[in-house]
Parts: C-alpha cells; structure tokens; sequence
C-alpha cells in the first residue's frame, strides 16, 4: 500500500494492519494521493510522525511519478487556507465545560428515564432513546477528535455503556464514509442493500421489493441501531477484545434490569432519530462511481445541510444537521458549527462553488423522490464492480 500523502510516497504495507482507522482505509488510497484525508482526520502527532515516515522512505518508493489528480486546483488551495485560518483562529480547540453539559444531559435523561422505566413505559423509551442519540452524537464527536486526552478516553465509554456502540467498529466505518462519501460500493453510509438501493441494483442483487422502498424507508430507519449494535458485537467478539466486551456488557447489563418493553423502544427510537440526520445530509445527493480526486470538491458535492426550523430540533439533531461543515473539518467539535456555517457559505460563494442547505421538509420529501426514482428504474445488467470504476 503506498499513499501520496503532502508531495511524497509513503509505502504502509507493513504498518496497515494497526492503523487505528483500519487497514481498509488505506487499501482505498493504494496509489492515489490521500493529502487532505490525512489532514482532516489526524492529530497534531500524527502530522509530526508523517514528516519522520516521509524521510524515512526508500529511493525507489520517492521517484514514484505524482499520481493523477494530486496536483492542487485553485478549490484546493483554498481549502487549505481556510483549514490553516480556522486553525490559526482557535477554532478546533475543545471546551471541557461544555462537553461536561452535555454530559451532564445525557446522565439526567439515563437515570429519570431508567426510574420511570416501570411507572410510565413510553416516557421512559423516548428519554432513554434520546440519551442513546445524544451520547451517539457526543461519543461520535468525541472519537473524531485527535487532540483531546480525556475525549479519547470518555468517548469510547460514552458510546459502549449508553449506546452500546464500539468506537474501532466505528471509527473503521465512519473515517471511510468521510474520505470516499457518496462512493458507490465503496462508501458504507450508502449501501442499505437488500432493504433500500439508492442507485438501480444488478439484476442478480434486486428485490420485488424496491419499488415500494418509499413507502416503507421510514419503518427501516427506526432499525439502525439494532444494525449497528450487531455489527460492534460481531466485530468486538471477532477481536477477542475483553476489555471492550466488558465496557459493553454494562450496556447490555441495564437494558435486561428494565422491562423488555422500554429496551426495545429505547433503540427503535435513537435508531429513527439518527438515521434521519444521516441519511437526509447524503442519500439524495450525488453519487459518484468514480474516485474524485479533490477531498473538498467531493464534500460539497455529496452533502447537504439540514436547516432546523426551531430550537428543540436544533439540539435533537445535536449538530449533525451541519454535515457539510462536519465533512469539511470533522475534528472540529460539533457545538461550534452553527458559528462555521456563514463562514463556510462565504467561502463557498467567493470560489463559485454550491452549498446545499434545505428545510427538514424539503429534504424528506427529496428523499422520498428519490427513493422513489430509484425504486423505479429498472436493474441494471452490469455487476456492481462494473458500476463503480474505482
């Protein structure tokens, strides 16, 4: 695996396998250049130990020709400026109080939830499913950070014990979203096959199904937990990693106390309320079957903002609705956003390229429409490798 990475090869075949984002990451960036990947995702020590690996590398491995694609456009460069600002300007430090709120929020919903559990089932469902996608949007922003002791190490805890998310299953999927978004066959955000298909399917992979996908997607939604929670127990028991077993066995421990009822609930709920911030930002945008060589050209073209129309909806969707803002600079920490936005819109408009923003309306009912496309186009004869020329 060798990655062009800040004007210069590096080959990580022997270091692949205890990448903390995975090896699978790496394997996409076989040959290509991953400069702006590697600086939207990494810490301070990383950027120092690149230089080090950069200096280290063979002969052989330095006279690689640049690969296509590397060369910076003006888009490009102008990115760069923006991230060197921001960073300049302070913007991705973290607030510890803050972060303490929002704990302390998380916490409050847990116990008064889990103390109706038996009086007042339904109540209790909702509040426990709102601390599940709030503790699933702070343990996210958490693990994004890469400068942050005490995020590293109350993230993983926040997203297994109320959640009952494991933060490596996540950080492996989730990092690959960010880099390749919107991908086809590559991008794990998008393919919800054999339940949804956001682009016409070959014949050997489609269902009667499909064409009624826009009737019933919402139904499907309210599973995304159950699905992720699946994947983090396969991937946990896969690792053999006992401490990560037990932090989330505290998880499955509390939700056996309380009546089956309200554990159900509780997830079917924080299921629907992130899957529909997630699914919104990206599924009715472009869909590339190509690599796209310009990290930031490719976020704005796969992500779209969800405009809140009030304040309750403003803190349920915990500061994923700005997920181009996110995309853009995902160890910023999510509470700060909503100030980047007018930023980002600026910036947009003076170097003539789309920002997408919609109402939460506006960008269900476009889900629905395109679902519904989708849904009626007919199959394609080509296999899925044929349709995304990676």
């Amino acid at each position: 695996m060798r990655l062009y990475i800040d004007g210069a090869w590096l080959d990580l075949s022997k270091w692949g396998p205890s990448h903390p984002g995975g090896e699978k990451i790496l394997k996409r960036f076989d040959g290509k250049d991953a400069t702006d990947a590697f600086f939207a995702l990494h810490s301070k020590d990383a950027c120092k130990r690149l230089t080090k690996l950069q200096a280290a590398q063979s002969v052989a491995v330095k006279a690689m020709p640049v690969p296509r694609g590397a060369e910076c456009s003006d888009l490009d460069k102008a990115y760069h400026e923006l991230r060197d600002r921001l960073e300049r300007e302070g913007w991705f430090e973290r607030s510890f109080l803050h972060e303490f709120r929002l704990i302390s929020t998380i916490a409050v919903l847990v116990i008064v939830g889990t103390c109706l559990a038996w009086q007042c089932p339904v109540l209790s469902a909702v509040l426990l499913g709102l601390a599940m996608q709030q503790s699933g949007w702070l343990g996210h922003d958490m693990c994004h950070s890469r400068n942050s002791a005490y995020c590293d190490k109350v993230g993983p805890w926040l997203s297994a014990v109320v959640a009952g998310l494991d933060d490596g299953w996540w950080s492996e999927k989730h990092n690959t979203h960010h880099v390749l978004t919107n991908h086809v066959g590559i991008d794990p955000d998008i393919d919800n096959r054999p339940f949804l298909f956001l682009w016409a399917p070959p014949k050997s992979m489609d269902t009667a199904m499909r064409p009624f996908q826009h009737i019933y997607f919402l139904m499907l939604y309210s599973l995304l937990y159950v699905s992720w929670r699946i994947q983090s127990v396969q991937r946990i028991w896969a690792g053999g990693d006992k401490f990560e077993m037990a932090r989330m066995s505290i998880n499955y421990i509390w939700l056996l106390c309380l009546p089956l009822s309200v554990s159900i609930m509780s997830i079917l709920i924080s299921g629907f309320l992130v899957a529909i911030v997630v699914t919104l930002s990206h599924e009715s945008e472009d869909m590339k079957t190509s690599h796209e060589p310009s990290f930031v050209k490719n976020q704005f073209e796969t992500t779209r903002d969800i405009v809140c129309p009030d304040p309750v909806t403003e803190w349920l969707f915990g500061g994923m609705q700005y997920q181009l803002e996110h995309h853009l600079f995902p160890t910023l920490p999510r509470y700060k956003y909503w100030r980047l936005v007018p930023v980002v819109r600026r910036w947009a408009k003076d170097n003539g390229i789309e920002y997408r923003a919609d109402g939460l309306w506006g960008m269900l009912c476009m889900h629905v429409n395109t679902l519904k496309s989708v849904g009626s186009t007919p199959a394609s004869d080509k296999s899925l490798d044929a349709l995304s020329d990676w």
